[in-house]
């Protein structure tokens, strides 16, 4: 029974990557369906609901690291492969056929290994996809609609046209404004380097808050 949920967890979390990639009914979809399991945070500044997100999001993401994948066996999985790369490296330089002919009989093994860890890493992530997609997608959602009825341009397909007009009165002007160093006030979509600002910031906690998460639940220890 765990194996078949298991299974369910990551083909969801495969599904709504395609998803989100692929079609946007999709996404508003998926982003309506999170307004109205979040919507008590519309009343709130959008750099903070992304705060919120991020901390939330690094919580969940951690947790599922330290609990799926076997820290001590990885460790082990490495060790291997450094010794067997260094070993064959040596084996090149030297030319020494024997132990040339040794390390590809060993070949076949180190590929299963190989695929041993990265299954132990793509778990974690297509579970933590479950998650993390639909927030994204409601972000996304939340920021580009607010943009619309700010400036009345239509750069995201003409979102305010689709969504309801309960979901597009919670986008207060106010609340999707910033004021970023050099750049003044400034809408959340605005670009920051190559990222709408949004974005940026929700990689900026994300990164950080998920590293201090990290080292408080000893993930990876």
């Amino acid at each position: 029974m765990k194996a078949v949920i298991s299974r369910f967890i990551m083909v969801l979390g495969a599904l709504f990557f395609i998803g989100i990639l692929f079609s946007r009914e999709f996404r508003l979809e998926l982003g309506q369906i999170v307004e109205s399991v979040l919507f008590f945070l519309s009343p709130y500044p959008f750099h903070v609901v992304i705060l919120i997100m991020s901390i939330l999001t690094g919580i969940y993401s951690n947790l599922i690291q330290k609990f799926t994948i076997d820290y001590k066996r990885m460790k082990e999985i490495q060790k291997i492969l450094r010794e067997y790369q260094k070993e064959y490296i040596e084996a090149t330089k030297q030319n020494n056929q024997f132990k040339l002919k040794q390390l590809e009989q060993k070949k076949n093994e180190i590929q299963q290994i190989q695929s041993e860890m990265m299954s132990m890493q793509f778990k974690p992530m297509l579970y933590t996809f479950v998650v993390t997609i639909p927030i994204f997608a409601w972000l996304w959602e939340k920021a580009s609609a607010s943009y619309e009825l700010v400036t009345g341009a239509t750069n995201y397909g003409n979102l305010t046209s689709e969504l309801p007009e309960v979901f597009l009165q919670t986008l207060k002007p106010e609340l999707y404004t910033v004021v970023a160093p050099f750049a003044g006030q400034i809408h959340v979509v605005t670009p920051v380097l190559i990222f709408p600002w949004w974005l940026f910031w929700y990689l900026l906690c994300s990164i950080t808050f998920g590293q201090i998460i990290k080292k408080v639940l000893r993930v990876g220890v």
